[in-house]
């Protein structure tokens, strides 16, 4: 299985699109991450040395796939860093879920709790805003916005959008909705996908080249060991 393949790349940033389940960056498991494995293909190259510098400017969840964007230097690490931050940089993601969204299209809002020792997110709901203020913390407000784009016999596909940028947000938040993501049995899923993966996609990203302000914009393709993102995405509806 393809584990990864590399988007974008020029002096100051890499974009890759993971592939299958592997961490972003190393983890306590010692398995191999992204990462890991850029660092090396980089370390391959003529004049590149021993350990080229790579970081990566976020995350997605280890079982999640799509477009990662890593940083080749430390100051357009810093760049990245700062404009994720601040939002400046557009995320789209695709989700494929088991059961059909109800609305087609909405924003959820909820309350995350994070167990860090189950690393299991449980999403409340928000009462209204005036309740709300002052006594749900800011870091545990998640919104993100949804809408129907796709579906095939069982299941359906969704386009989201994070207003907020929290630990596990959208599989917390499509769950307690009531619209697991595929495969993702610590979510409410029926079962877990041959390939490991939870059927989430980081699928487009756009960001500000650190160094040169130019415009990048890009499409990251879904994993082909999931035949399923077929049906959302079809290979000649890909090429366009």
């Amino acid at each position: 299985m393809e584990e990864f393949s590399i988007l974008y790349e020029d002096e100051d940033v890499l974009v890759a699109d993971k592939l299958s389940a592997l961490p972003v960056q190393p983890e306590k498991s010692g398995d191999a991450s992204l990462q890991d494995l850029l660092r090396a293909e980089l370390a391959k190259r003529p004049g590149a040395g021993d350990e080229p510098f790579l970081e990566a400017a976020h995350r997605i969840d280890r079982r999640a796939s799509g477009a990662i964007v890593f940083a080749k230097t430390r100051r357009a690490l810093e760049t990245l860093s700062a404009d994720f931050r601040e939002r400046r940089i557009d995320k789209e993601y695709v989700a494929c879920v088991e059961r059909e969204p109800t609305p087609a299209a909405g924003r959820l809002e909820n309350r995350l709790v994070w167990d860090k020792r189950t690393n299991v997110v449980r999403a409340f709901p928000l009462e209204s805003e005036e309740k709300a203020a002052g006594r749900v913390k800011p870091a545990e407000k998640a919104v993100l916005d949804y809408s129907l784009a796709g579906k095939s016999d069982r299941y359906w596909f969704l386009e989201v959008r994070l207003v907020t940028g929290r630990h596990h947000q959208i599989r917390a938040q499509l769950s307690r909705a009531g619209f697991p993501i595929k495969g993702d049995i610590k979510y409410g899923a029926r079962r877990t996908n041959p390939n490991g993966l939870i059927m989430l996609h980081s699928r487009r990203i756009a960001f500000v080249q650190p160094r040169t302000r130019e415009n990048i914009d890009l499409l990251a393709p879904f994993p082909a060991s999931e035949p399923l993102w077929e049906v959302y995405a079809p290979p000649h509806k890909a090429a366009e």
